[in-house]
């Protein structure tokens, strides 16, 4: 099933059900990401450090299945560059300084309710805007990435159309030297006492190495030349066989490195997120089409509208709320299932204010 609208976050004429419910395992993972929850095998050991690692691991596919979704919606029209600055370029620019001015603003205000001085200058908005180091806009450095592949858009629209299936291999046999490969050989090497393996920085492979380039390739490819109904027995095990491979191999150089390295934790996202759209995707489409269907599509739709708006705003109400939320929570329940409450808590908040804002001509263009 399809649904009208134009409320996508890549501002596109229909959804797909499925798409709205993988941005919604996204955005809940994309809170997680930053919350307490999310590190806890540092501070933990046995089966309870293996598990909590497990769930740090999985989580970090967030990101790689927004630009799956942006790939397959945006990669199958062909743009030109003007018409892209135009409705796209200059959208996510205007959403990057009205919600980052909005934070700045709000990191002044508790300064001042907390009697501290804060430095709140046009010279030093305009400044962290661009080098994104305004206090508390971290998490959006997601906007900047997107604002990138935006750029590249009509270059890679027409890359897409004719990517071959050899040449998505490729990609991924690249993807996998360079991201997965590299990194563990530099850990067994830095283990054994030697010295770690680098290549050369003018050696670049950006559409296999940038993840903005990479992912959306990997969404358009497998959402529109992949025929779902036509995958067998045998290839959902050796993908599902591969997906547990690499989780296991990221969970071990994790555990190994005995840090929270960013290296690691993503170090086979890939095969994890490709295996999560096409498992979404072969849910709703082919085994249990009541995903796709009547009030449920309905709804998924609807809360899967308000994705963007809820990324955005969650870190507004964490600096105001959580500090609160998370003493009284923890005292009556671990701190994973109170990291596990705030996402809900950020998601209904951010999804209603979300609704109220999206009534408003302005923000129904941005949001």
């Amino acid at each position: 099933m399809e649904c009208t609208g134009t409320s996508l976050p890549e501002q596109g004429e229909t959804k797909k059900t499925y798409y709205e419910w993988i941005r919604l395992a996204a955005c809940f993972f994309t809170i997680f990401n930053h919350l307490k929850g999310y590190v806890l095998f540092m501070n933990s050991s046995g089966v309870k450090q293996l598990f909590y690692m497990l769930l740090s691991v999985i989580t970090k596919i967030n990101v790689p299945l927004f630009f799956m979704v942006s790939g397959a919606l945006l990669l199958e029209k062909q743009e030109d560059l003007g018409t892209v600055l135009r409705k796209r370029v200059s959208r996510i620019s205007l959403v990057i300084l009205f919600f980052s001015f909005g934070i700045y603003t709000e990191c002044r205000l508790y300064a001042l309710a907390q009697g501290r001085d804060y430095e709140f200058t046009l010279k030093r908005f305009v400044y962290g805007v661009f080098a994104r180091n305004l206090d508390e806009t971290g998490t959006y450095w997601y906007l900047y990435a997107y604002l990138g592949f935006l750029f590249m858009l009509p270059f890679l629209q027409r890359i897409a159309k004719y990517i071959s299936r050899g040449e998505f291999y490729m990609l991924l046999i690249l993807r996998f030297v360079l991201w997965s490969m590299l990194p563990m050989c530099n850990l067994f090497l830095r283990l054994a006492g030697y010295d770690s393996f680098f290549v050369a920085e003018e050696f670049s492979v950006p559409l296999a190495s940038t993840a903005a380039f990479f992912y959306p390739l990997m969404g358009y490819y497998i959402d529109h030349k992949i025929d779902i109904w036509a995958v067998s027995k045998r290839k959902w095990v050796v993908l599902g066989a591969a997906a547990a491979a690499g989780v296991f191999l990221s969970c071990l150089c994790v555990y190994i490195n005995g840090a929270a390295d960013e290296a690691y934790l993503t170090l086979f996202d890939y095969l994890l997120a490709v295996t999560v759209f096409l498992a979404v995707k072969y849910a709703a489409e082919v085994r249990f089409p009541a995903l796709s269907a009547g009030k449920m599509a309905g709804a998924v739709c609807f809360m899967g509208s308000l994705t963007f708006g809820i990324y955005l705003l969650d870190h507004y109400f964490k600096l105001v709320l959580y500090k609160g939320y998370e003493a009284a929570a923890e005292r009556f329940m671990p701190s994973l299932f109170a990291s596990f409450g705030w996402c809900v808590i950020s998601m209904i908040l951010g999804g209603t204010v979300t609704w109220i804002l999206k009534k408003l001509p302005v923000f129904r263009k941005l949001l």
